[in-house]
């Protein structure tokens, strides 16, 4: 891939892993990056922000990506590269890490979504291991499928004309059962993002290739099948 101009987003809620300070400071060996900071709660607000200023310093800075990491990851060198070589080898529009859920089910933020009944299914690291290091929901085994990706660390092309339609919301509700019991229900940011992608026909990709760490009581890492579930059995 030619030499690109990558904004690198890092929405934070006022702390920083210090793991995560290595693989920011050498995000990238072969592309142009700049990194561009966001406290805010509000997690959607924040990163709206970040996508905001993104699209205010893109015809000035010449940007042609946005990435996104989060403030709990921990990325090695280059992640950037890696991102970006794996985009252009398969098309993707919009390619992102796996990255486990910080438990010990060993359960990962990506999956798949049937569009008819809007149910998500998550990946475990077990499946993902099985699964080819870079796919899409056909190579997952769910064709027809929309791949649903998480937002801790990932790529996207941002000069076409659909960068200037994408908005992060977080959709919240709650139901009565059958049974007359209330319950909450969350679509969050990342997988409402996956779902307006999949809408708009964009390329979306997950990678194994880049080795994370999701740093909280411990470090969960994305490169061996660990974890309690095999499959995903639901909340």
């Amino acid at each position: 891939m030619a030499q690109e101009s990558v904004f690198i987003a890092l929405p934070h809620y006022g702390e920083l892993a210090p793991e995560s300070l290595s693989g920011l400071v050498l995000a990238s060996e072969k592309h142009k990056v700049k990194i561009q900071t966001n406290g805010a709660s509000l997690l959607a607000h924040n990163f709206n922000r970040l996508w905001a200023e993104c699209l205010n310093q893109r015809a000035e800075k010449g940007f042609t990506h946005f990435a996104m990491h989060h403030a709990d990851l921990q990325a090695p060198a280059g992640w950037v590269d890696i991102l970006a070589d794996e985009m252009a080898r398969v098309g993707a529009d919009v390619i992102s890490a796996v990255v486990p859920i910080k438990d010990y089910r060993g359960l990962t933020s990506t999956g798949w979504r049937d569009p008819d009944s809007g149910r998500i299914t998550r990946f475990t690291l077990k499946e993902v291991l099985a699964l080819p290091e870079t796919f899409d929901a056909a190579a997952a085994g769910t064709p027809g499928r929309w791949l649903m990706v998480n937002t801790g660390l990932w790529l996207c092309r941002f000069t076409e004309p659909w960068a200037e339609e994408v908005c992060f919301g977080i959709l919240d509700g709650i139901s009565k059962g059958a049974d007359g019991r209330f319950a909450s229900h969350v679509l969050p940011e990342d997988w409402n993002f996956s779902g307006w992608c999949a809408r708009k026909g964009l390329r979306v990709f997950a990678t194994r290739k880049v080795t994370i760490g999701h740093h909280g009581s411990m470090c969960y890492t994305n490169d061996s099948p660990w974890g309690a579930w095999d499959t995903d059995q639901g909340d």
